[in-house]
């Protein structure tokens, strides 16, 4: 195959992915909204610990509060993914044959940058300078970023094990589904790294004010990562658009509800 043309198509879908995935995570933006519009008038409990179940079953009561936009937005993620499914075969194959030294090094460091102990590292690390330099800001991303990449992390093992999707490097196509119970060791859907590093990426881009060359640049990056599990022929392209989406609007539901709780604990603070 020509390298030209695999380059090209390659660039092709980073670019265009990036920017729809930023706009995306712009436009669903209100899709976590609902919740923080009914804040109860008592609460024996407003600690970050506590936010926890409460967040994990307002999480999965989420769907039902939304409005005919927010199931509009749901729907159209969905058909997005499906729609590359078809396609994944032929999406793949400038990616199966880019496999130079420089290719293979790109891949290399998207699979450290979207990993578990890197992805992880990041809150620790926010978290470190917002205790030592006593700043709030940062400590409140810090957790904020926890939570998020622990919901998101969760939500990608659970459909790991429902569906035991089949990595185009087993050589399987991608219809390749083995569901729950079948298939044990195929975890191509929806892609963990690119999850984590989109979830990252927009809770980055969500406490820096939304500022566009914030995102620009978070997202970015978060699909350089998408892009390399592609590479390394770890995920499909539906597998990492997948885990991108998931990954924002994870971010965004737990920002708006970590926002909620500091405004209650600010109000009883000023209560006499």
């Amino acid at each position: 195959m020509n390298i030209n043309l695999e380059a090209g198509t390659i660039m092709f879908f980073f670019r265009h992915t990036t920017i729809a995935i930023y706009l995306t995570s712009i436009t669903i933006h209100s899709v976590a909204q609902n919740d923080s519009a009914h804040t109860p008038k008592k609460d024996k409990s407003l600690t970050y610990i506590a936010s926890y179940p409460r967040n994990i079953l307002g999480y999965v009561k989420a769907p039902l509060g939304w409005t005919e936009n927010q199931w509009f937005q749901f729907g159209g993620s969905t058909l997005l993914v499906g729609a590359l499914i078809p396609m994944d075969n032929v999406l793949n194959i400038p990616f199966e044959n880019w496999q130079t030294d420089a290719a293979n090094t790109f891949g290399d460091v998207g699979d450290v940058v979207g990993g578990l102990p890197f992805q992880f590292g990041i809150s620790g690390a926010a978290l470190g300078v917002g205790l030592v330099s006593k700043n709030k800001n940062w400590q409140h991303f810090a957790l904020d970023n926890l939570q998020a990449q622990l919901f998101t992390g969760g939500v990608t093992f659970i459909v790991k094990e429902l569906t035991h999707r089949a990595r185009p490097e087993t050589g399987e196509d991608n219809y390749a589904w083995y569901g729950p119970f079948e298939g044990k060791g195929n975890d191509a859907f929806f892609s963990g790294h690119t999850s984590l590093a989109f979830s990252t990426a927009t809770m980055i881009f969500l406490h820096t004010g939304k500022k566009w060359w914030v995102g620009l640049l978070g997202y970015s990056i978060a699909s350089a990562v998408g892009i390399s599990r592609m590479q390394q022929q770890k995920h499909w392209a539906s597998d990492v658009v997948a885990g991108a989406l998931v990954g924002t609007a994870t971010s965004q539901f737990i920002f708006n509800q970590q926002q909620k709780r500091r405004a209650q604990q600010s109000r009883l603070k000023q209560l006499p």
